[in-house]
């Protein structure tokens, strides 16, 4: 086995499988081609609606991103409804809106990661890999 080939298996055996849950369009696109460029496969909804049904059809999934406010809903509920079906999935918190209570709510329902917007790449990548 040449050194590419070494690599290519190496990435995808690091492979996760991600969704994000946010209802700005523009960011989940950009999101979606960090995620895909760093190795990863990528799922994404707009509402919490759209992301529970994508989170029971993905039994495969490693991590779900979530932003606090979807609309008239938000993260929370969504993370709620979605422990209650599979609670072996890591959760992340992105927002703008990340104060202190928060973010201690957040962690009391199981978010092991918490990013304030506007994002920074490192430190997407990076709970992504840690996770």
């Amino acid at each position: 086995m040449n050194r590419r080939e070494n690599q290519f298996k190496t990435r995808l055996s690091k492979s996760k499988k991600i969704l994000l849950v946010d209802d700005e369009k523009d960011l989940c696109s950009i999101m979606k081609e960090i995620i895909r460029d760093a190795g990863h496969r990528f799922l994404w909804a707009t509402t919490v609606i759209e992301g529970l049904k994508k989170f029971k059809k993905s039994r495969d999934l490693d991590m779900v991103i979530v932003d606090l406010k979807l609309g008239h809903d938000n993260g929370l509920t969504f993370i709620r409804k979605a422990i209650a079906i599979n609670n072996k999935v890591k959760f992340a918190m992105i927002s703008a809106y990340g104060n202190p209570e928060v973010k201690d709510k957040a962690r009391q329902l199981g978010v092991s990661r918490f990013l304030d917007k506007p994002l920074r790449l490192e430190g997407l990548l990076e709970i992504i890999k840690q996770n």
